[in-house]
């Protein structure tokens, strides 16, 4: 709960330093006494709003949880806000953007707005319908929500693999040509070099001939040569000689077979050989690096191939899952059904209270979503929400978080209301005063006030008011006796003549909102 506020320099007001208790508290005052500027504030300071003060700060005795944001908790939480150059938002005194403090801000307050009907939506509704159920309902809820947790996760492995896939599908043709391609040149490694050697013996062919016919001369007189040797009876240099000429004679035959071999090559396929390779290895740099890209390929595809069967078999998995959501949800909704008219006979006891007419609440069937396949329809009168009136509209979403407090039986958080009784009769205005009272059972609820019959049921009432001695500053003063607080009825109601009537009449009424 909010437990203080302590503004400085925030338009009208010089400082605000006020205390706070649970329960519902009340705000009333003269019109452009500045009550709104003052619920502002307390809203601005947790990032709900634009903040004006050169200095605002917030206590929560609630202990946040605030290691996900990266700020060190404590047993109770302060949010300031200074407003020099620009303004800065602090935690705890630690500086946090304004993205921060809102988003916590949001977790604890809740504030009634045209805008932001969160008690009309799905997941609201359906929590009140639930909240009224068994023990069975609950287990059903906590099954159903696990089967559609692992269906999410699946559905998500299948959107990736899907994203996957089709930025290889759009490849694929492409893929397989380049490797075709390279598979239909059939390169090997090192092919080019032993290409470019061929090339240059046939271009030299008849010389390479001629210096082999005339080296046929060495080896007629090489006996001679081992007969030196012999007779100096160096016999190691005889046979190191006799290896050497034995070695060059087999080497000298190979290249005549070598040769011999190129009168089988058509030149024309060699040369064409060669350009081929020069073109992949203008495209890849060497022939390895073509036959790496092409193997490198041939996985990517294969990967491709193992997506797609994995694919298959997450969407075998995913049917399978949607058999068992079907008969999880069915089993959810007809326990649901059962709850129905606990649900229309507790909301239609408020709504009579409120002088609102009677609703009709309906379940139909939805897709899939996170609370099971079923949508509540709600009326009011035979009429749609989005046709009632703002009042009316606003009377039915306290209607709502009634009912729901009532089964929820803990601290629901801080709730802001403004003028919430605005255009109300007395007796729809007392009826208002009755079910906010109840909802500061769960709430601490903020209020702003016109009327003596919500007035009269406030456990802390503040009243809001221009300063005699200078009407452009605004003063907040907590009104504490019976006395006080009769006396604010008493003008709110303009006792005029009747005063002194009309201030019994106002105690009576403090006396019975107690």
């Amino acid at each position: 709960m909010v437990e203080r506020l302590y503004l400085k320099e925030n338009l009208s007001f010089d400082i605000v330093d006020l205390n706070f208790q649970n329960g519902l508290i009340l705000f009333t005052g003269p019109s452009g006494a500045g009550k709104s500027v003052l619920m502002n504030s307390l809203l601005s300071t947790l990032g709900l709003s634009e903040s004006r003060a050169k200095l605002a700060e917030l206590v929560f005795s609630d202990s946040i949880d605030l290691e996900p944001y990266g700020v060190e908790g404590d047993d109770v939480t302060v949010f300031k806000q200074i407003k020099k150059e620009k303004l800065r938002f602090f935690i705890n005194s630690q500086t946090v953007s304004k993205k921060v403090v809102s988003e916590i801000g949001k977790q604890y307050i809740k504030h009634l707005t045209p805008r932001d009907a969160d008690e009309f939506k799905q997941h609201s509704l359906l929590t009140i319908l639930d909240s009224m159920g068994s023990e069975k309902l609950q287990n059903s809820l906590n099954s159903y929500r696990e089967l559609y947790s692992e269906y999410e996760k699946l559905k998500k492995k299948i959107r990736l693999l899907n994203s996957e896939i089709e930025e290889i599908e759009s490849r694929e043709e492409f893929i397989k040509f380049e490797i075709e391609k390279i598979d239909l040149i059939d390169p090997k490694s090192g092919e080019d070099e032993e290409l470019y050697r061929t090339r240059k013996m046939l271009s030299k062919k008849d010389k390479i001939e001629s210096y082999l016919q005339e080296s046929e001369d060495i080896f007629e007189k090489v006996n001679s040569i081992y007969e030196i040797f012999d007779l100096m009876g160096l016999e190691e240099e005889l046979n190191e000689n006799r290896d050497f000429f034995e070695n060059l004679k087999g080497r000298l035959d190979e290249v005549e077979d070598e040769l011999s071999e190129l009168d089988s090559f058509d030149v024309e396929d060699l040369l064409n050989r060669i350009e081929t390779l020069s073109e992949l290895k203008e495209k890849y740099g060497t022939i390895e690096g073509g036959l790496q890209y092409r193997d490198q390929k041939r996985k990517e595809l294969d990967n491709f191939y193992e997506l797609r069967e994995e694919r298959e078999g997450y969407k075998a998995e995913l049917k399978e899952l949607e058999t068992e959501l079907t008969i999880s949800s069915k089993e959810l909704s007809e326990l649901r059904v059962e709850n129905l008219p606990i649900f229309q006979e507790s909301l239609n006891s408020y709504l009579s209270l409120l002088n609102l007419q009677t609703s009709v609440i309906d379940i139909k069937e939805t897709p899939f979503g996170e609370n099971g396949s079923d949508m509540v329809q709600l009326s009011v009168g035979g009429s749609d929400l989005t046709t009632l009136s703002y009042g009316e509209q606003n009377r039915l979403r306290l209607a709502l978080l009634t009912l729901q407090s009532k089964f929820n039986n803990s601290f629901a958080g801080v709730l802001f209301l403004d003028e919430i009784d605005a255009n109300l009769s007395g007796d729809e205005s007392m009826r208002v005063a009755q079910v906010l009272k109840e909802l500061s059972e769960s709430y601490q609820i903020f209020a702003i006030s016109h009327q003596p019959q919500l007035t009269s049921k406030a456990d802390q009432h503040f009243l809001v008011y221009r300063d005699s001695e200078n009407s452009k500053r605004s003063v907040v003063q907590e009104l504490q006796t019976v006395d006080e607080r009769a006396d604010e009825i008493v003008r709110m109601v303009g006792g005029g003549d009747r005063e002194d009537s009309v201030k019994q009449f106002a105690k009576k009424l403090l006396e019975e909102g107690r």
